[in-house]
């Protein structure tokens, strides 16, 4: 089985995140009227309102299953290992108290074929660095098993919404200044989530004193 894992938001503010997005598409076009006809024998018939198909998106939102804050990808694990593994991630997380963070503060297009538009975590002491703190440990914990993982994929942001062929530079100034302008509620960070591909949570690990 592959697995992953991940620290994952609260859907409540993950929805109030692709609310924000989505509040600013643009309307649906106006309904457009059909031409005047006449029936069979010359009589009028009452005009039909056609509406438009809708328009475009400027921007591909991604649903809240696919907005998360990574830690590392297992790859490949054997059943035999996968049963061991919340055990590990228990201990290596035992030293560590919950983190809070919030979401505040927007970016785009922030590495090399970045095609996405992010909301970054914030916090008023170490929480960010706590989190990445766990991220370190997990991966180091989990070499023993024989998985060695990627160390960089953790990334204090979560996606938000994808850009697409349609998406404007103005649109996309808009976004970013709406999530500049937004602060989540606090989101105290208590369980390391491991995931299986293509069936969701195989774990939740509580970290340390939470």
């Amino acid at each position: 089985m592959h697995l992953h894992a991940a620290f994952l938001p609260p859907p409540a503010l993950l929805e109030e995140l692709t609310a924000l997005v989505r509040a600013l598409e643009p309307p649906p076009s106006p309904v457009a009227e059909s031409p005047e006809k006449r029936g069979l024998f010359g009589r009028r018939q009452e005009e039909a309102s056609v509406p438009l198909g809708p328009p475009a998106p400027l921007l591909d939102v991604l649903g809240t299953a696919e907005m998360s804050v990574p830690i590392t990808n297992f790859g490949f694990v054997h059943a035999t290992t996968a049963r061991t593994l919340g055990s590990v991630l228990a201990v290596a997380t035992e030293r560590y108290g919950a983190p809070e963070v919030v979401f505040s503060g927007g970016s785009a297009l922030v590495d090399e074929d970045d095609r996405f538009i992010w909301s970054e975590l914030r916090s008023d002491d170490d929480g960010v660095e706590v989190m990445r703190g766990i991220a370190r440990e997990v991966v180091s914990a989990v070499e023993p098993l024989g998985l060695f993982c990627d160390r960089r994929m953790f990334r204090d942001r979560v996606p938000v919404a994808r850009i697409n062929d349609g998406t404007t530079v103005e649109h996309l100034e808009s976004v970013l200044a709406a999530l500049d302008a937004h602060t989540s509620q606090p989101w105290r960070v208590t369980e390391v989530t491991v995931l299986r591909r293509g069936v969701g949570v195989w774990e939740n690990v509580a970290i340390g004193s939470s």
